[in-house]
């Protein structure tokens, strides 16, 4: 493939996408990236938020959890704790996990760690909702 990135997006669960591609924007901790063809080495954590690819003029969206990223070699890994297509999100669940995220931190004794899962989990709401609501 000439002028491609290699893209693999994986979670868990699932192997997401496993294709040729010819752009791909992630939502980095310090801020969006794009990943185009012979793109520096580069490793990157994730935030919540939406990533996309372009392939052949089409333009395709999933939201991301928590992750990383390696660029290598013209391929593109993506490892998130939790991804999307954006046709598969429920916009009234994530809403509904947006509040009861809220509630949670809104509650008094919290450890740090259920602190911690607290805000992942509304984070990744916010960004569930944001991008049911531009699709």
């Amino acid at each position: 493939m000439e002028n491609k990135l290699q893209l693999t997006i994986v979670t868990p669960e699932r192997n997401y996408v496993t294709d040729y591609v010819d752009q791909v924007n992630v939502p980095g901790v310090e801020g969006d990236m794009g990943i185009l063809y012979d793109h520096a080495p580069i490793i990157s954590t994730l935030r919540p938020g939406r990533l996309s690819y372009e392939k052949d003029g089409e333009v395709v969206s999933l939201v991301v959890s928590h992750g990383y990223m390696d660029v290598t070699d013209n391929r593109v890994t993506i490892l998130a704790e939790t991804a999307e297509f954006l046709s598969e999100i429920d916009a009234n669940r994530a809403a509904e996990a947006k509040e009861k995220a809220e509630r949670t931190l809104a509650q008094s004794g919290l450890t740090q760690k259920e602190e911690e899962e607290a805000h992942k989990k509304l984070f990744r709401a916010i960004a569930r909702l944001e991008s049911s609501e531009e699709n």
